[in-house]
């Protein structure tokens, strides 16, 4: 049985031939492209499995916490670790790819989480949020590594990149990272470039080691986490390090870092020609930053400075629609030819 051809040929192949909106149906009716009643049936119990693992895993935690006075300090450890232990047991018994072994595996990731919390609650080890998220993110990559899931995959993605959005915008005190990088040769902008830099990174590397655990929609969350960042550093380098419209310059090592992680991304981007969303985000990034560093730098103010910006974020826009239009249409020609 031959496999069905992905949405993404079919489109190349009907804008290749310029076949119209009806010749395009009869196109997709045929390949069969369209989801059946069975395939909704499919994705509807796929969602209703992994609604139920993190149910289980929400049901642990509250219960945690809604017991906490019923419950001995022992009795909250050897719930959350018997939680734990069975995961492990039945992911040993059905091991992925079987669904009820990646399903055991997450729940073990996130009880992991759990435990954490419990520990730095229960004896208030004085440590920050964010290296709860970190030490959680560090200890729990073999779990995600083993569940071989874009599920758990995601969700790794989401608690590293909250270790790091808590270690960037609390300024802790005492902290472990901020014993290394808090001091003064490290400006809030250039640790947030750094963990816009550490999504970069993580990016390039599951583009060249491409895994099925990894697809395509968590290597864009990635990305997505990273220009964020990158966002987030880039407009304060435009202002000088400090958010308020005062008389400070640019800081122009934040912005260098900035620009080089854009053209690493774009040029990587252009090479490969297979996916648009790269480009995308930078220019989003771009846009944003300009409009900002727009806004500091124009003489008007009032009713001209928001007729400048709109002016500004209307042209670029365009542009950027346009562009990203033209590359689109170009790469998917290529394909198709």
């Amino acid at each position: 049985m031959q496999p069905k051809p992905k949405r993404s040929e079919l489109d190349a192949l009907a804008e290749f031939y310029a076949l119209d909106s009806k010749r395009t149906e009869t196109l997709l009716d045929l390949a069969g492209a369209r989801p059946s009643r069975a395939d909704g049936l499919r994705f509807l119990a796929a969602s209703l499995r992994i609604a139920g693992v993190l149910s289980l895993a929400a049901g642990l935690v509250f219960f945690v916490a809604a017991n906490w006075n019923e419950i001995t300090v022992f009795g909250r450890f050897a719930l959350i670790q018997a939680v734990i232990v069975a995961g492990a047991v039945i992911a040993w018994i059905k091991p992925p790819p079987a669904f009820v072994g990646r399903g055991a595996i997450f729940l073990v990731f996130i009880a992991t989480g759990a435990l954490f919390a419990l520990f730095g609650q229960t004896y208030q080890t004085g440590a920050d949020v964010y290296e709860l998220f970190l030490t959680w993110a560090l200890l729990g990559l073999p779990l995600v590594v083993a569940a071989q899931w874009s599920v758990a995959s995601a969700a790794w993605v989401l608690v590293f990149n909250t270790a790091l959005m808590l270690f960037c915008g609390w300024h802790p005190t005492g902290g472990l990272l901020w014993a290394i990088f808090g001091g003064v040769h490290f400006q809030p902008a250039h640790i947030i470039l750094g963990a816009a830099g550490l999504n970069v990174a993580l990016w390039f590397a599951s583009e060249s080691w491409r895994v099925d655990s990894v697809p395509e929609w968590v290597r864009r969350l990635v990305l997505s986490c990273a220009f964020g960042f990158a966002t987030w550093g880039g407009v304060i380098g435009v202002m000088g390090g400090n958010l308020s419209f005062d008389n400070r310059g640019i800081d122009p090592v934040s912005l260098l870092i900035l620009a080089s992680a854009m053209i690493a991304v774009t040029v990587y981007a252009v090479h490969r020609r297979n996916d648009i969303y790269p480009l995308a985000v930078v220019m989003g990034t771009f846009i944003i930053v300009s409009t900002v560093w727009v806004a500091r730098v124009v003489e008007f103010r009032d009713e001209g400075m928001f007729l400048v910006l709109a002016l500004w974020l209307i042209g670029t826009s365009t542009a950027a629609g346009k562009i990203l239009t033209a590359l689109s249409h170009a790469w998917r020609a290529e394909r198709a030819a």
